[in-house]
């Protein structure tokens, strides 16, 4: 019903205002209160849609972790660490992270650090689970009005005294501090918008339409406003005819917020998803529902819709913001690995029972095989220019 829903309302409204781009059916499908993916239907896990590395074992959390403590004596800040995660989903790898900060933190700074976390979160199904996993328990029903109406809808003390927050928008989080911005498989779930070279007309915008006699949806191209400023882009002038490109608007404005934020407060920026550092002539918007790549245009509102991160324009964007500088993209298996991700395995491998074993090397080949996320993952940083080079971006 809700699937018949969701295709009969969209079509009436394209049947009303004409074709929309890729990046608006996203919007709507991925974020409309009522009906749209995140906020009422999303699932991650095995048992889910998708699963991403926290839910597949603690260790990445725990790295993360590691990661930002090293950071944080690098940058020689008070140990008061403060994160602020972007669409955090269940939960899971802000536990982990301060879960390890927690337990090795003294060892950094001779006393416990004082931890703090900011989560930017609209869904009601995850802002439960979240706080169940953070807090130990659900305090209070938040509903949908309360997450769009207030700026700061929740706040708890939970694991190792940490004071939670959460926020609908990053804008509504306090710049007053250093903190650790926190991207994992966030930016690919932002609206992207796609552009078609052709012959006689040079770029044109791939739009949505409706069926006359039907509310099937299909794809079109169209001139627009967005794809005369793609003809104008001299890096794009040499691609060929039949080329096609995709651009998210989305994930630039927030990657430059987040780097206005620490131009302004100090911190740093961890960036993990999948996509390239180049210009990339194949279009990657697709849906996956129960693990299986389905059409986008079907079911709509009902699975999650993703594209690649472009790492080359999310350079771009830090390059405008003074004061900061963008680090890698590196793979994730390179960054793993440098972390010290193989010899955490083998420590948790030599501690399981047999029985358990197979799972152990099954985690550490999923996050660092390169037929699995470890080359298809990047991992960015940002950070200030005055700031030291972030361990494992020595070479980027």
């Amino acid at each position: 019903a809700k699937q018949w829903y969701q295709r009969r309302v969209r079509g009436r409204r394209i049947r009303l205002t004409g074709p929309i781009n890729v990046g608006a059916l996203m919007q709507d499908v991925i974020m409309d209160p009522k009906h749209g993916y995140y906020p009422q239907a999303a699932r991650i896990g095995h048992k889910g849609d998708f699963i991403t590395a926290p839910e597949l074992t603690p260790v990445f959390g725990e790295i993360l972790g590691a990661w930002s403590l090293l950071y944080w004596q690098q940058a020689k800040l008070p140990p008061n660490i403060h994160f602020t995660e972007l669409g955090p989903g269940k939960g899971t790898l802000m536990r982990d992270i301060i879960d390890t900060v927690g337990i090795i933190g003294p060892a950094f700074f001779g006393k416990a650090p004082k931890l703090s976390a900011s989560l930017i979160e609209i869904s009601e199904q995850f802002i439960a689970e979240q706080e169940r996993l953070l807090c130990g328990n659900i305090m209070k029903h938040v509903t949908p009005e309360q997450v769009f109406d207030n700026p700061n809808y929740l706040t708890r003390t939970g694991l190792h005294k940490t004071r939670f927050k959460w926020y609908s928008m990053l804008e509504h989080v306090p710049v007053d501090r250093p903190a650790l911005y926190l991207m994992n498989e966030f930016l690919d779930a932002l609206p992207t918008n796609q552009f078609q070279k052709t012959e006689e007309k040079g770029w044109l915008e791939i739009m949505v339409d409706v069926e006359r006699d039907s509310d099937k949806l299909f794809y079109t191209t169209y001139k627009t406003g967005r794809s005369i400023k793609v003809d104008q882009d001299k890096e794009l002038a040499e691609l060929p005819v039949g080329a096609q490109i995709e651009h998210s608007p989305a994930a630039d404005e927030v990657v430059t917020s987040v780097a206005q934020r620490i131009a302004k407060s100090g911190g740093a920026a961890l960036i993990i998803d999948y996509g390239e550092d180049h210009v990339s002539t194949e279009l990657t918007f697709r849906a996956f529902k129960d693990h299986q790549q389905v059409n986008p245009l079907v079911d709509l509102g009902l699975c999650d819709l993703t594209a690649d991160v472009n790492f080359r324009n999310l350079k771009k964007a830090v390059a405008g913001v003074e004061g900061v500088k963008a680090h890698g993209p590196i793979t994730q298996s390179s960054f793993l690995t440098l972390m010290g991700i193989g010899e955490r395995f083998r420590q948790l491998y030599s501690k399981v029972p047999p029985e358990k074993q197979d799972s152990i090397i099954h985690a550490h080949n999923f996050l660092c095989s390169p037929e699995e996320m470890g080359d298809r993952f990047k991992v960015m940083c940002i950070t200030r220019d005055s700031d030291p080079v972030p361990f494992c971006f020595e070479s980027s």
